[in-house]
């Protein structure tokens, strides 16, 4: 990640890149359990992901010194077109001669908010997209209707129903993460539910050092799971025309490996802080009444395999949301 400025010392500009990434990176969850692509300088707008297809069972005994058949390897290509977001604010003269504030890092911390935030919900809104629509799983207790008008502040997240998104990942043949474990995205309303359960077994929470800084808040039945306070949720009352849901619905989502992808943020993608202080030959700033401060980045993020997330949809005993 760079910064582009004009006017700023060398020192000055990896300071601002420090600020705005660390910060960047503090809002995103939704990419716990992505595949990570990286892209690499001209290499087009195009992201392709390859997803191989498993090969038929062996149930026939090789013949004794003779080659068998080669058996082809297939695979399907899925692919997402990357493209540009981003922000920017002004600063008045006046603001930057009066305000306590040293520099801008005030302002670049809340672009890297913003910029995290924005990923973040990027990427939450394509799980939402292919999850709630061809592996949701609803409460054991409530009926698997499209509308979730069946759900209620009772239907809440429990070990049985980790139990059960594990049982599906596993049936459909999803792939463990390199630690053995599936992931999960869970968020304080439901995490407060689950944390309460039973079966949440506090023990194992906190069992490496790399899982604290991940942000791992636990580990149940084979998921760990990290909280996000941007959990998508369908609000009580306005998901459908015909029939409304009586409680906030939440979708948790439990994670096989490589069931979606995003771009490296790491990579020549990695988000990008402009500082622009007013300059002699512009045009459009006369009087150098302002600076500038914002942020752009290429993005992508596509669902590789559906079956492989699966989103709970729950309700929640203390609902916060209200819209």
């Amino acid at each position: 990640m760079a910064t582009t400025t004009t006017g700023l010392t060398a020192p000055m500009q990896l300071f601002y890149d420090r600020v705005f990434l660390t910060r960047a990176m503090l809002e995103l969850r939704h990419d716990f359990g992505a595949q990570v692509r990286p892209v690499p300088m001209n290499a087009g707008k195009s992201i392709v992901w390859n997803r191989f297809t498993p090969l038929a069972i062996v149930t026939t005994a090789l013949t004794e010194a003779t080659n068998p058949s080669a058996t082809d390897m297939t695979a399907t290509n899925v692919s997402a077109t990357l493209a540009e977001y981003g922000a920017f604010t002004t600063v008045s003269s006046l603001y930057s001669m009066t305000s306590i504030e040293t520099g801008l890092k005030e302002h670049i911390e809340v672009h890297g908010q913003n910029a995290g935030e924005s990923i973040d919900q990027l990427i939450r809104t394509e799980l939402a997209t292919n999850a709630t629509a061809a592996a949701a799983q609803f409460p054991s207790g409530a009926a698997a209707v499209s509308n979730f008008s069946t759900i209620h502040t009772t239907d809440t997240l429990t070990g049985l129903e980790i139990r059960r998104a594990v049982r599906t990942l596993k049936n459909n043949k999803g792939q463990k993460f390199d630690n053995g474990m599936y992931r999960g995205i869970i968020g304080p309303s439901t995490s407060m539910d689950l944390m309460g359960n039973s079966e949440w077994l506090d023990a194992h929470r906190y069992t490496t050092s790399d899982a604290i800084e991940r942000g791992v808040v636990g580990k149940l039945h084979g998921v760990e799971f990290v909280e996000t306070n941007n959990q998508y949720f369908i609000v009580s009352g306005g998901f459908s025309t015909s029939a409304t849901n009586v409680a906030n619905v939440y979708a948790n989502f439990i994670l096989a490996k490589n069931a979606y992808g995003v771009v490296n943020l790491a990579s020549i993608t990695a988000p990008k802080v402009y500082v622009k202080n007013p300059s002699g030959n512009s045009t459009d700033n006369p009087l150098d009444l302002f600076s500038t401060v914002g942020w752009k980045m290429p993005f992508a993020v596509k669902t590789l395999n559906t079956t492989w997330v699966v989103a709970i949809m729950t309700g929640a005993t203390d609902q916060i949301h209200a819209g």
